[in-house]
């Protein structure tokens, strides 16, 4: 029994250790592997100088972004390339907001709601809404401003206009004293303003002889790799090689084009509608081409200018209800049909009170503008909802055929000059007065169906196949070169590619390669994407972590910058006691003399030689009537003798602005401020 005990009391404490391991290894599982886990934040779509940025909170800037610029455009939708970019958008307004935010707290800075109106309303108009609230001789309008503050608030879209447009005030005025506090705090000493005068005293007139670097050839200099190695621990501990994560590949892609045979049955696909589109009439006729086409066209009354070389003939000679077609307009097959012929005007002068509520309210206000000696005008300030146009008493100016909504449209161009009359379209109800017509000319009305040309499945499955055939023997860089040179194809660079790039190239939507690679290790070949009207088979051939560039990468710049510096040395001894043409006659008579005018310190480039900031600064500052050198610059070495001087004459005011708008550096401190913050992007995690 004892012994039986024992081995009860063991078992026990090995089914507890037992348990007790399975619980841990669910609780580490749980741990690992869930959104809610300890050693990952799935939430988290990055953290901006140390202040997390949940996905949720990010995807909610993006889609009130989307929705402005969806209100900003005509068709109501935006591309995927508009949506990557207000993603890119909103993400370095975040980093601008964390970033410059800090800034203004810990100066105090902030913007209160009556520095708001006194932008739109005051004293002190912000000139973004100088663009925005003009009247008809494009000078700002108060009232209008106004007008539109008081009644945005029925309106969702109004709200979300000014909603975006308060938010750049706000911003702006912050940015606007916090850069005027740091021109403030710039001080000009008397030393520092003696030496601004002698650098900024004067503008000068030079001639020059600019040896380039290239003339001595690379070879009658060595760099030997401790110098290298030298620069590069200089520059690196200097911060000049800071670099974000990229990627290399190279690629080829295999092109999938429509065949004759896709080109023939889109032809007989349009074909197969002739009879019924021949058979509706009038305003069906231009339903039923909406309805059968791949392509939007403009199916309003056009001039004969305006159509096509190839449709002036046909309605030259057609009468309506006849079909032209199907017709090749590039990668598209079309066929048109006259709907109508009419004289029309080219344009219409009108003016309109929208009523978006009430039927009733409109047709009372419709009774009230036609009687005689009714003010049209005041009638649209007070009751219109279209506030572009109210204050201006309704309005719209002269407009073209077509550019209004149908039924608005139509009313004005089938009136009479002088006309009160009623329409309803998709934004309310419209009195409109037309006040004046232009000259009427023989318009004519089309329907067109267009089908594009697009390849088949089976044509998009022969290019696959093709492709998997010279690509089958790829395994890595090597066999990827070796298959590139006996199949003969056309290999591609994709070169630092960064975690939040779309397309790379011609590549318009390259995401799931690009997240491909920074999956993916070096020499990795990756899977046949599709993209696009391509099929795409890429390599990795580089992959570059955020951080430091490593000797590999920056050695041919450090390599020329140590060339050039000894070359210049070599020019200098060459030079050495020579005049302007004796130094212009050296390198076989490949160098002249150059001459530059009135050239002011504040000039970073010089006529003839480029970029040269250094030649320059020695220009503007050195003794008339002596041959000076050798100045070292960007693209070679350079003699100059300095022959004509005038004075600027000016005044320690003038030195001190000068001096203070140089010393602030104030654009390229904030640019800093934003290219030095610690930033974790994750959102190749999500996009």
């Amino acid at each position: 029994m004892a012994v039986l005990q024992k081995m009860r009391d063991k078992m026990a404490v090995l089914i507890t250790v037992v348990i007790a391991l399975a619980l841990l290894a669910f609780i580490l599982t749980d741990l690992l592997g869930s959104g809610s886990s300890l050693f990952s934040d799935r939430e988290t779509v990055g953290v901006i100088d140390g202040q997390k940025i949940k996905i949720q909170d990010y995807q909610d800037r993006i889609t009130r972004a989307e929705e402005f610029a969806k209100m900003n455009s005509q068709t109501g939708t935006i591309s995927e390339e508009q949506q990557n970019q207000l993603r890119e958008s909103e993400w370095q307004s975040l980093v601008r907001e964390i970033t410059f935010g800090k800034l203004y707290e810990n100066a105090g800075i902030a913007v209160q709601g009556k520095e708001v109106y006194d932008m739109v309303v005051g004293d002190h108009i912000a000139p973004m809404l100088r663009q925005i609230f003009v009247n008809s001789n494009g000078i700002y309008d108060k009232a209008r401003a106004e007008y539109f503050l008081q009644n945005k608030s029925g309106d969702p879209r109004a709200n979300m206009f000014w909603s975006n447009i308060e938010e750049t005030l706000v911003e702006n005025r912050k940015m606007g004293k916090y850069m005027s506090l740091l021109r403030q705090g710039t001080y000009c000493t008397s030393a520092q303003m003696e030496a601004e005068k002698a650098r900024r005293g004067a503008n000068v007139d030079m001639n020059y002889v600019g040896i380039r670097y290239s003339l001595i050839p690379d070879s009658t200099v060595a760099v030997s790799e401790s110098e290298i190695n030298a620069l590069y621990k200089e520059n690196k501990n200097k911060g000049l090689y800071k670099v974000n994560e990229t990627r290399d590949i190279e690629y080829v892609t295999f092109p999938v084009r429509p065949t004759q045979e896709d080109r023939d049955e889109t032809r007989s696909a349009l074909e197969s509608l002739r009879a019924d589109f021949e058979a509706a009439e009038g305003d069906e006729a231009i339903r039923f081409a909406r309805l059968n086409s791949d392509e939007a066209e403009a199916q309003v009354f056009q001039s004969l200018t305006q159509l096509s070389s190839r449709l002036q003939q046909f309605v030259e000679g057609a009468t309506a209800g006849q079909v032209y077609g199907p017709y090749r307009d590039g990668e598209m097959f079309k066929m048109t049909k006259l709907v109508a012929v009419a004289a029309r005007p080219d344009s219409v002068k009108a003016r309109h009170i929208l009523i978006q509520d009430s039927k009733e309210l409109a047709d009372s206000l419709l009774e009230v503008a036609k009687k005689s000696g009714a003010d049209f005008a005041a009638l649209a300030r007070q009751y219109s909802k279209d506030p572009g146009s109210a204050i201006n008493g309704g309005d719209l100016g002269w407009f073209n055929d077509g550019v209004m909504v149908p039924e608005f449209n139509e009313a004005c161009f089938t009136g009479k000059k002088g006309d009160i009359v009623l329409v309803t379209s998709q934004f309310g109800h419209h009195i409109i007065n037309i006040q004046d017509l232009g000259k009427p000319s023989t318009k004519y009305k089309m329907a067109t169906i267009s089908k594009e040309v697009q390849y088949s499945s089976r044509t998009r499955q022969q290019v696959w196949s093709e492709a998997n055939k010279k690509i089958e023997n790829i395994k890595d860089a090597e066999t990827f070169q070796a298959v590139v040179d006996t199949a003969h194809l056309v290999k591609r660079m994709g070169r630092n590619i960064y975690a939040n790039q779309y397309s790379i190239n011609s590549l318009k939507h390259a995401r799931e390669i690009v997240k491909w690679a920074f999956e993916a290790k070096v020499g990795t070949v990756s899977e046949l994407f599709q993209i696009d009207d391509e099929f795409v088979l890429a390599v990795l051939t580089n992959k570059q972590e955020k951080g430091e560039a490593d000797l590999a990468s920056v050695r041919p710049s450090i390599e020329r910058e140590l060339r050039n510096g000894k070359k210049a040395a070599l020019i200098a001894k060459q030079v050495e006691g020579k005049s302007l043409s004796e130094v212009a006659a050296l390198y076989d008579g490949k160098l002249h003399v150059d001459s530059v005018k009135n050239l002011s310190y504040a000039a970073n480039t010089v006529t003839g030689a480029g970029v040269e900031p250094a030649l320059v600064g020695k220009a503007c500052t050195a003794e008339q009537g002596k041959v000076q050198g050798v100045v070292e610059g960007n693209n070679g070495a350079y003699v100059f003798e300095v022959v004509g001087k005038e004075e600027n004459n000016l005044t320690d005011e003038q030195i001190r602005a000068a001096y203070a708008q140089q010393m602030s550096m104030i654009q390229y401190y904030l640019g800093q401020v934003v290219t030095d913050v610690e930033i974790d992007d994750r959102r190749i995690k999500f996009y």
